[in-house]
């Protein structure tokens, strides 16, 4: 394993470490080094500068920066409702209806409401049960969606 000391990068941080000394002799000393050492490795200190500013790789516009911060708040928000009131995303990766939180939700709705049959409970859970490995079939798709969509749900 490579010492970090040793390393362009682990140097540089050492050096940089060594411009806040309270002597001045030492800071000086750190601030050549630190040119020596970038130089002996194709830079510079305005080199340096850029990579500091550009820590990511790039600098991001103003409305980047904004669209990510809206993606960002949007994924905690839905995170934060999906942990208080169960999940409401009922589309998978692919876009297909995930059929097993269809069910899943048509559950915990129904032990809120108690608007189910009993007979439609019982297909409800037979089908939140089944759904963890397969797909329902065209019949009790369309029936659960008739029951999600009677106690709120929404696709």
């Amino acid at each position: 394993m490579t010492d970090r000391k040793t390393t362009f990068a682990g140097r540089l941080a050492q050096l940089v470490r060594l411009l806040n000394s309270p002597s001045d002799g030492e800071t000086l000393a750190a601030a050549r080094s630190l040119g020596r050492v970038l130089s002996s490795n194709g830079h510079d200190f305005n080199w340096l500068a850029k990579t500091i500013e550009h820590l990511n790789g790039k600098t991001l516009s103003e409305p980047e920066m904004k669209t990510l911060y809206d993606a960002g708040y949007q994924d905690g928000l839905r995170a934060a409702v999906n942990k208080q009131q169960g999940s409401l995303d009922f589309r998978g990766v692919d876009g297909d209806v995930d059929w097993h939180e269809v069910a899943l939700w048509c559950q915990k709705r129904d032990d809120r409401d108690d608007r189910l049959s009993d007979r439609e409970r019982e297909f409800v859970d037979t089908v939140a049960a089944q759904t963890v490995y397969r797909e329902p079939s065209v019949k009790q798709a369309r029936w659960l969606k008739s029951i999600f969509l009677r106690l709120g749900g929404r696709f």
